[in-house]
């Protein structure tokens, strides 16, 4: 009753001459991954997610190629302006590797969920080439789901800048 959905896509370009598997290969690379995230301030792997087994859901039109990972992670979340009010969320991240990237679920307190799949496709635009692509799924309460989407709104940019470094310092 209190629950919604929200969705958000983000694309980002990846750079000539980069191959699509080294994209792959980094998005496969979870503690890489993890270390994106501008609001980590710690992780762990864990042995066991926060529910049953991580699954890869329904309608994604994604395969898995590799057992789930999990880990424990924290997050500082501003929750006002300036630091005014910071708090420490606690999340658990399953990494399910699919055959052009990985899926991501993010289970946080307060029943919020993200659900991503991140991938290396091909470019539809006429130059061609590749593109990172961050599909977004968002459960949350009504009340949340306005933060939780702000959140991946202003921080995507800077995730996808430090990723495509990553790709372009990578041999």
């Amino acid at each position: 009753m209190f629950n919604t959905t929200a969705t958000a896509q983000h694309v980002t370009p990846m750079p000539a001459g980069i191959a699509p598997e080294k994209g792959v290969e980094l998005l496969q690379d979870h503690e890489l991954f993890i270390q994106c995230d501008p609001h980590m301030v710690k992780y762990e792997p864990t042995d066991t997610a926060w529910g049953p087994e991580p699954t890869l859901p329904d309608g994604r039109g994604v395969k898995a190629v590799a057992a789930p990972k999990c880990y424990q992670v924290t997050d500082k979340v501003h929750a006002l302006p300036a630091g005014l009010w910071d708090s420490d969320v606690v999340s658990t991240y399953e990494f399910i590797n699919i055959e052009r990237g990985v899926f991501v679920r993010v289970r946080s307190p307060l029943n919020t969920s993200m659900e991503t799949v991140w991938e290396i496709r091909e470019s539809a635009s006429e130059d061609g080439g590749w593109e990172l692509v961050e599909d977004v799924v968002i459960k949350c309460s009504r009340f949340l789901v306005g933060i939780v989407k702000n959140t991946c709104e202003t921080g995507w940019k800077g995730i996808h800048e430090k990723m495509v470094g990553k790709l372009e310092q990578s041999p």
